[in-house]
């Protein structure tokens, strides 16, 4: 294909893991016709269509089922555009976003820059691409976060990581990994997840030095004001919905604290490093009255794992040091974020902990939250759709 792939349809290619993408064929030659190309396995199962491209020199924009052109002048600067074993450009990650923002609204652009600058991203492999994953799966044990994505010999990219969760099916059902429970017509196993952990591929500087770069061209200023939005680096989606719903302007639905920051390092005393067994720890969501000098820290509860239970007891570990130094540790879980009275429960409580004035919303604020959060709780993989 000779077009340079961006937008919406460059966003999914991003998402797609590196072991997923090796198992499918190039893509055929433009010239082959686009019906054959839409035809292609990694657009039918990735990139969907219409393929959203940019438009080449001297030709008019398309727009049918199959493609969409659009005109964009950046895509002739050198590091715009990456080539891929599969046959065609595609957008770097931080171009991907800017083309992105004609086509999907801002609180879907904040949460896709949060994803790509972010620890982990969504994805969902066609039940035939799963079968070949578990084909092509090596045992996996128990390993931390920092040692996933080391490079094997003769591999160009590091695997992402798959998050598990636990189900519970019946015996007859069963397949792969399980706990098996004596006397139970029952048995817990591990099925993947469309949450994937990985290396960030943007830098959270370099999206906010390139925001400010285009914010005078056109749709800089749209790409400028969702860049400010991010505010620090995440590890799910769930935690991007509790920073927005906390951190975002009352009058746009959030609880307004203004000094939130995500995944912040926090050293550890050395009585609390005998707990933890590490010296220093990452709080999901750190809110902090700088005023007073005090902090709370907002763990974010998912029901997921990474492969094994190991990392829910270091969890327990984490948030055990932090206690002992003084922190106020709030345990939150999706549906206390997705009910509008729990969440309040919590915004006063942190009011009270760190000594700030607590204000109830009026009604148009818990209108706008109500709005946010359907935004922010929403099914991931819609995102860009």
């Amino acid at each position: 294909m000779d077009e340079i792939v961006c937008a919406n349809t460059a966003f999914r290619y991003w998402r797609c893991p590196p072991q997923v993408r090796n198992l499918y064929p190039r893509l055929p030659n433009s010239e082959d016709g686009w019906r054959a190309l839409s035809q292609a396995p990694f657009v039918t199962d990735v990139l969907k269509t219409p393929i959203i491209a940019v438009a080449s020199p001297g030709c008019c924009n398309h727009h049918s089922g199959l493609r969409s052109t659009i005109r964009w002048e950046g895509a002739s600067d050198a590091g715009t555009t990456i080539d891929t074993h599969l046959g065609f450009s595609v957008t770097n990650p931080l171009n991907t976003l800017f083309t992105m923002t004609r086509f999907v609204s801002q609180i879907d652009l904040v949460l896709a820059m949060y994803e790509l600058c972010g620890w982990f991203t969504v994805f969902e492999p066609t039940p035939a691409a799963e079968m070949q994953l578990k084909m092509a799966a090596k045992a996996v044990h128990q390993s931390s976060t920092q040692d996933l994505f080391e490079l094997d010999e003769g591999e160009d990219e590091a695997p992402w990581k798959r998050v598990y969760a636990r189900v519970t099916v019946k015996a007859s059902e069963n397949e792969g990994q399980t706990d098996r429970h004596e006397d139970s017509r029952k048995v817990t196993k591990l099925k993947g997840t469309s949450l994937w952990m990985r290396k960030p591929l943007i830098e959270l500087s370099d999206l906010h030095q390139f925001a400010d770069k285009v914010k005078s061209q056109m749709w800089g200023k749209q790409f400028y004001d969702a860049a400010q939005q991010v505010i620090g680096i995440a590890a799910s989606p769930l935690e991007v919905a509790g920073i927005l719903l906390l951190n975002r302007p009352r009058r746009l639905g959030g609880a307004g604290f203004t000094n939130v920051y995500a995944n912040d390092l926090t050293p550890l005393s050395i009585s609390a490093q005998s707990i933890a067994g590490q010296k220093v720890c990452y709080g999901d969501i750190v809110i902090v009255n700088p005023i007073l000098m005090k902090g709370a820290i907002i763990e974010i509860q998912g029901e997921v794992i990474h492969g094994s239970g190991a990392i829910l007891d270091h969890d327990a570990e984490r948030m055990t040091a932090l206690q002992s130094m003084g922190f106020d540790v709030f345990l939150v879980t999706h549906d206390m974020l997705n009910d509008s009275k729990q969440l309040d429960t919590i915004v006063r409580s942190v009011c009270v902990r760190l000594g700030i004035r607590y204000k109830a919303k009026t009604e148009a604020m818990k209108s706008a939250e109500t709005r946010l959060r359907a935004n922010v709780l929403c099914n991931w993989l819609e995102i860009g759709n």
